[in-house]
């Protein structure tokens, strides 16, 4: 059942609260180990209701996790208790569902749950990668270190993604404005003027023709066209739920020209980083490769990664698995005989992931600076289509009325 209530502490300060409990003697037990007095409460009797509430708050960005993990880092280094550090954290952070899910957290804390349990118990709010690293942080009780490595790793994805987001802002915009001004034409003024064209017989190009009938069609058949686009979106949906399908689709992404180096860079940083982390927290290697397996976004690299791992399982050095996968260029497969052969494989995989970060981040910028140009082709080319479509016909029209 859930409650929502409001509290008085220890120090006079009033907190209001909301969580699920079997019923008011649990809330009342709970209030009274954490030495507070209830003031009011509320029974929440609807599930579904509950449920869509919490659906509607507002998503946790990986920044927020980011700045959690090195909040929580700096307050266990300063010897500030686990509990009261996630208090501190509690009150002060701005997002309501992590708010909630930290509240959640304390109290399973509290009732002696294992820390990374209670944060596992919230999978869509947390990553994988930092339920994992914390695993790893309760075992060697070395949970500062644990959460600065999942900060680090989050803090690179997020470079990564915001830096994309970046160069795809200026076309994303262009195109858009673009395609508002064709719409505009197509749909409000070309009808206008090819009524005025039939009115004075003048004949159209195929071009401006064709046009015509694809407005009409539209016009005429929208609702159905409508439910087949409308269908198609959920087919494509329906597809996208199996593991194949994503497969494919990654495997795609991977082998376009200008997006699949990208991509191949991005997920190379990921990879190596988390790779490295892991062995430097005293991971075994196919331990991570099996975390790897379950926290990799990319199915194509989960499938690389389980063959790499069955293949040193069978006795395949790491050098000969990842030879075999042909997915790494020459200057990983070096840098991995390399660290392999001396020892140094956490130190080799960091530099990997430096340099294929430093990689992407430079990679984004020329590219950015090769959309430009592109972009500006691209509604040239639409700006000519509306002129020889659509004002040509205006022109024969003063010509005709001139010569006349």
């Amino acid at each position: 059942m859930i409650f929502t209530y409001a509290a008085l502490g220890p120090d006079g300060t009033l907190s209001r609260h909301r969580g699920e409990y079997s019923g008011l003697e649990a809330l009342l037990e709970d209030l009274e180990e954490r030495q507070l007095i209830l003031l009011k409460f509320r029974r929440q009797r609807i599930p579904a209701l509950e449920d869509l509430r919490d659906r509607l708050l507002p998503p946790v960005k990986r920044a927020d996790i980011v700045e959690l993990c090195d909040s929580l880092a700096t307050m266990l280094g300063s010897g500030i208790a686990l509990i009261e550090a996630l208090k501190d954290l509690e009150a002060s952070v701005g997002n309501r569902r992590l708010a909630k899910a930290l509240a959640n957290i304390i109290r399973a804390v509290e009732a002696g749950e294992r820390l990374s349990e209670a944060f596992a118990r919230h999978a869509r709010t947390f990553p994988d990668i930092m339920i994992f690293f914390l695993s790893i942080g309760e075992e060697t009780g070395t949970m500062q270190q644990a959460l600065e490595n999942t900060a680090a790793h989050l803090r690179r994805v997020d470079e990564i993604v915001s830096q994309t987001k970046r160069a795809l802002i200026y076309p994303a915009f262009v195109m858009s404005a673009m395609g508002g001004v064709l719409f505009f034409w197509l749909f409000f003024v070309m009808p206008r003027l090819v009524a005025t064209f039939h009115d004075m017989d003048l004949q159209l190009p195929d071009i401006t023709l064709t046009l015509v009938a694809f407005v009409n069609l539209v016009k005429n058949h929208g609702l159905l066209l409508l439910v087949i686009l409308m269908a198609a979106l959920a087919f494509l949906a329906l597809l996208l739920r199996y593991e194949r399908t994503r497969t494919l689709l990654a495997g795609l992404g991977l082998r376009l020209p200008v997006v699949g180096t990208l991509l191949r860079y991005a997920n190379q940083t990921i990879l190596f980083s988390n790779l490295g982390l892991m062995l430097r927290s005293g991971v075994t290697m196919t331990q991570s490769f099996e975390v790897l397996e379950a926290t990799l976004s990319n199915p194509v690299l989960r499938r690389i990664i389980s063959r790499i791992r069955e293949a040193t399982t069978g006795g395949d050095s790491l050098l000969e698995a990842f030879t075999q996968s042909r997915f790494f260029d020459p200057l990983a497969l070096r840098m991995i005989s390399v660290g392999e052969s001396t020892g140094t494989l956490d130190q080799r995989l960091s530099a990997l992931a430096d340099t294929y970060h430093d990689r992407t981040t430079r990679f984004v910028e020329v590219m950015g600076k090769m959309v430009e140009p592109l972009v500006m082709a691209v509604a040239g080319g639409i700006f000519v289509f509306i002129v020889i479509s659509l004002i040509g016909p205006v022109y024969d029209l003063i010509s005709q009325l001139g010569g006349g």
